[in-house]
């Protein structure tokens, strides 16, 4: 029973990087408890798995934290954001940041792509008469981007197989 306990652990971290993903693109705001959840679930997870590697797991959400400080400070990165790529690190371990953090930047990427296309598309209605998510002005719902990275680093690093 208890071995069913850790792939349990990374569908609910899963689902809560969705979750986190959805409520971006409907407020342009991540709830602070999906983070919460995140890291929480890392931690039990590591505490069933046998030979967790705590310090490199600690190690990267302190290197997270003063990364997305850094980023949250000069205004490159909304507080949500971070405090989702903080928690997540809690599951990357060290090994794992560089990997899951280029998911990231490609998933952001293209997501810039696609809106950028989008919003050109769309240039001539009325601002107002568009989903928020298309208006020239609206911020990058960066959580799409995490969930997308990070769900792709997880395919092969997360014990879901």
């Amino acid at each position: 029973m208890i071995g069913l306990l850790p792939p349990a652990l990374a569908i609910i971290a899963l689902g809560c990087l969705v979750a986190a993903a959805i409520a971006d693109v409907r407020a342009y705001e991540i709830p602070d408890g999906l983070s919460i959840a995140l890291l929480a679930t890392a931690l039990c997870y590591g505490v069933l798995t046998p030979g967790f590697g705590w310090l490199s797991h600690g190690a990267a959400v302190l290197l997270m934290f003063g990364v997305g400080l850094l980023l949250f400070a000069r205004g490159w990165m909304g507080g949500g954001d971070v405090k989702l790529l903080i928690a997540i690190a809690g599951w990357t371990g060290l090994s794992g940041l560089v990997g899951q953090l280029s998911g990231v930047a490609l998933a952001g990427g293209a997501l810039a792509l696609v809106l950028i296309i989008a919003r050109r598309a769309l240039a001539g209605r009325a601002p107002d008469t568009l989903p928020r998510l298309f208006q020239p002005d609206a911020p990058l719902p960066y959580a799409v981007a995490i969930a997308a990275g990070t769900g792709w680093w997880a395919s092969t690093a997360w014990p879901v197989g």
